[in-house]
């Protein structure tokens, strides 16, 4: 049954009203046999959205191996304390309570500056990112030294009417610049805060918008878009309250290569980091992985490209553009996922990969997805939403055995308060065909 699927799938299936517009790419193969069991377009380029994180977590494996982990360290030369990092994005703040009790046990209390070693704060942004979308959490910018996810929330305290919201962030820092032009509205008004990117300084987010005067918990998750000097302001904070001083803070510079390492912290190894990048589609995990690949962006791109070629796939069916997805310029086709995610099946990852992907009704973006059976618990892939694109790569198990899949949807208009129950019903029901 399983192998005349191609010749029993209704073509009707794809032209269903939800998907009136839509381009759809479909792939579809046997995991123990490699054999092909329904192909649609395969080869068209399709703008992948998170299923490309697919492509930087198992190039990753591959490229760095289980065991690498990002560091951050302290180091001094004698009389500058210079914080480094390795664009670790899981970095807390909390994580530096560690660094005041290794100084304290070293007895290494004063110092002339604080400084840390970050590149340019605004290096990091890929091409093609929306500028919409830059004032977001989810659009954080990574960074050799990041913090907190590089992400701040910004708490709006109203005021009275027509006055002036106060603002608090959390962590608590002075490093974050805002521009506060939003007001207090009346109570029971509607709540247009909202936050961009300044047009005229990058380095700053503007505090738009009315927040109700009776809305005591209105608040903002905003980008981090200078995460180095951040964490230097945090870093410092927590030293100062350790009994570490500094005569000067906050100048980002970098250690030299004789300085005495001090404290080193290690994130979680790779399998690890690939969990918290797929389960919640975290996009700054993967630009930061991403970089880890080489010293440069472009080198690390180059780097993903020589690893799809060394795996069948031509680079030339693919524009890597980032590691998140995020990007707009970001393409690649079905039958591409679909290998890349064969390699991951029959090579010695496959345990770690099936560990770390979102699983339907039951953790990750899938958790409340595809609830009912037979798809419950049978759904084991990544995710894709942007604007008008859906997708779903990854693996498939059924009576017939583990399947390996892509569904990619581009162009999707989501007309009406119904489209998204009704694409979701189009994706239940191609994947519950193979239970056929």
């Amino acid at each position: 049954m399983l192998a005349l699927f191609a010749l029993l799938l209704p073509p009707p299936l794809f032209e269903a009203s939800t998907l009136r517009g839509a381009h759809v790419s479909a792939y579809v193969i046997s995991a123990q046999t490699g054999k092909v069991l329904y192909a649609r377009d395969p080869d068209a380029a399709m703008m992948p959205a998170s299923t490309l994180k697919l492509v930087v977590g198992s190039s990753a494996l591959d490229e760095l191996g289980t065991s690498f982990a990002f560091t951050t360290s302290l180091a001094t030369d004698g009389t500058t304390l210079y914080l480094e990092g390795s664009g670790d994005p899981l970095l807390r703040e909390g994580d530096f309570d560690d660094a005041a009790r290794a100084l304290d046990a070293l007895q290494l209390t004063t110092f002339t500056t604080l400084a840390g070693d970050a590149g340019s704060p605004l290096a990091g942004y890929p091409d093609g990112w929306e500028l919409d979308d830059l004032a977001y959490y989810y659009a954080a910018p990574p960074s050799p030294l990041s913090i907190d996810e590089n992400t701040v929330r910004i708490a709006v305290h109203p005021a009275a009417p027509g006055a002036q919201p106060s603002l608090s962030f959390t962590p608590a820092t002075d490093a974050v610049k805002v521009v506060n032009d939003a007001t207090t509205g009346p109570a029971d008004s509607q709540d247009t805060t909202n936050v961009q990117v300044a047009l005229n300084d990058p380095d700053t987010l503007v505090l738009t918008g009315s927040v109700p005067a009776d809305d005591a918990d209105d608040a903002i998750d905003a980008a981090i878009l200078d995460p180095a000097r951040v964490a230097l302001d945090l870093i410092a904070q927590t030293l100062t309250r350790g009994g570490i001083h500094f005569a000067a803070t906050a100048t980002l510079t970098a250690a030299p290569p004789n300085a005495r390492v001090l404290w080193t912290h290690h994130s979680p190894p790779l399998p690890d980091l690939l969990r918290a990048m797929w389960l919640p589609s975290n996009n700054l995990l993967a630009e930061s992985l991403l970089d880890a690949l080489a010293p440069t962006r472009e080198e690390a791109l180059e780097r993903e490209r020589a690893w799809l070629q060394s795996i069948g796939i031509d680079p030339a069916t693919t524009t890597l553009a980032d590691g998140s997805g995020l990007s707009a310029y970001d393409r690649i086709t079905a039958r591409d996922l679909v290998t890349i995610l064969a390699h991951d099946w029959n090579g010695p990852n496959r345990a770690v990969v099936m560990r770390a992907l979102p699983i339907s009704g039951d953790r990750g973006t899938l958790k409340n997805k595809f609830t009912a059976p037979p798809l419950a618990g049978a759904v084991i892939a990544k995710t894709g939403t942007v604007n008008h694109t859906r997708t779903l790569a990854g693996f498939l198990q059924t009576p017939h055995g583990t399947l390996i899949f892509a569904l990619m949807i581009n162009d999707w208009m989501d007309r009406g308060p119904k489209a998204t129950a009704d694409l979701r019903a189009f994706q239940s029901t191609f994947l519950e065909s193979f239970f056929e």
